[in-house]
C-alpha cells in the first residue's frame, strides 16, 4: 500500500517505489561515494535519471517540506532536490535560484504538484482486516498470464463502486465499446473477461442474483482500488477508468 509522504523517510520510500519510478522516470541507485569509494553522508543519494534518451546519474537531496535554502546549506553539491511540498511562503522558482547559487542544484521537484501523488491515500493506522486479501489480489492480477488489462479494468470498476452492484451485461458492453480485443471476441468470450473474476483464488467479485454482481466483501475495496491503480499504471502501462466511467456504473 502506498501513501502520501508524512516525513522525509516516507518521502524517500515513496520515491523508491515502482509507482513513483513510473511517474518520475527516476530510480534510486545508492549512497553518494567519494573518489575513493567511501560513503558520504550528504547529499542523500545517487539516482538514475531516465527522462532523456541519454540516462544520467545525478546527486539527489530529499527534504519533506523545506522552509527555504537554509535547510540545504549543509548538504554540499547536488543536482536535484526532491521535496513533498513547499510552504506558501516558499516559492519554487525562488528556491530553485537560491539552491543553484548555494548547492549548484539544477532542479527542484515537488511531488505534491503531481495529481497522482496528491491522490494517494492519507497515511493512517490500518488494521489487519483491511489488509486481508490484498497480497492475494496482487498475485491474482500479476501472476496469471490469462489476466489482461480489460479484466483488471473491470475489477477496478467493481471495487470503485462498492458496495453498489453492477450488471454483467452493461459492463461487458462497455468493455466491448472500449477495447478492440474484446469486441473481436465471441459473446461468451466477452463475458469471460468479467466472469473470470469469479474463479480467481480468491474470487474478486460475487454473484448476487441473475446478472447482478458485486465486489467481494472480504477484500477492502478502497485499498484494492489504490492497488489496482498502481498495477494498471505500472504493470499494464495504461490508464485507470475515469471518474466519468465509474459514475456510469453507480446508481
Amino acid at each position: 500500500m502506498i501513501f502520501k509522504s508524512v516525513d522525509e523517510m516516507s518521502l524517500r520510500h515513496l520515491f523508491s517505489s515502482s509507482y513513483a519510478e513510473e511517474i518520475l522516470r527516476m530510480s534510486y541507485l545508492g549512497p553518494v561515494l567519494d573518489p575513493l569509494g567511501k560513503i558520504q553522508s550528504s547529499p542523500d543519494c545517487l539516482i538514475l535519471d531516465k527522462r532523456k534518451n541519454s540516462w544520467r546519474i545525478r546527486r539527489c537531496e530529499f527534504k519533506w517540506i523545506p522552509e527555504g535554502e537554509k535547510d540545504f546549506e549543509h548538504n554540499g553539491k547536488f543536482d536535484i532536490a526532491i521535496v513533498w511540498n513547499l510552504p506558501p511562503t516558499v516559492g519554487k522558482e525562488k528556491l530553485a535560484k537560491e539552491l543553484f547559487s548555494q548547492n549548484e542544484c539544477q532542479e527542484v521537484i515537488v511531488l505534491s504538484e503531481n495529481k497522482r501523488f496528491r491522490e494517494l491515500a492519507e497515511y493512517r493506522i490500518l488494521n489487519s482486516d483491511e489488509l486481508n486479501g490484498i497480497d492475494d489480489l496482487r498475485k491474482v492480477l500479476l501472476e496469471s498470464r490469462k489476466v489482461k488489462y480489460p479484466t483488471v479494468y473491470a475489477a477496478y470498476i467493481a471495487a470503485a463502486i462498492y458496495p453498489e452492484v453492477f450488471q454483467m451485461d452493461k459492463l461487458v458492453d462497455h468493455l466491448s465499446e472500449g477495447f478492440v480485443e474484446v469486441r473481436k471476441m465471441l459473446p461468451q468470450g466477452r463475458a469471460n473477461i468479467v466472469s473470470s473474476l469469479l474463479q480467481t483464488k480468491p474470487p474478486l467479485i460475487k454473484r448476487l442474483h441473475g446478472r447482478t454482481y458485486c465486489w467481494v466483501d472480504n477484500i477492502n475495496a478502497t485499498i484494492a482500488v489504490k492497488e489496482m491503480e498502481e498495477i494498471i499504471r505500472t504493470n499494464f502501462m495504461n490508464n485507470v477508468p475515469s471518474s466519468d466511467v465509474v459514475a456510469l456504473f453507480k446508481k
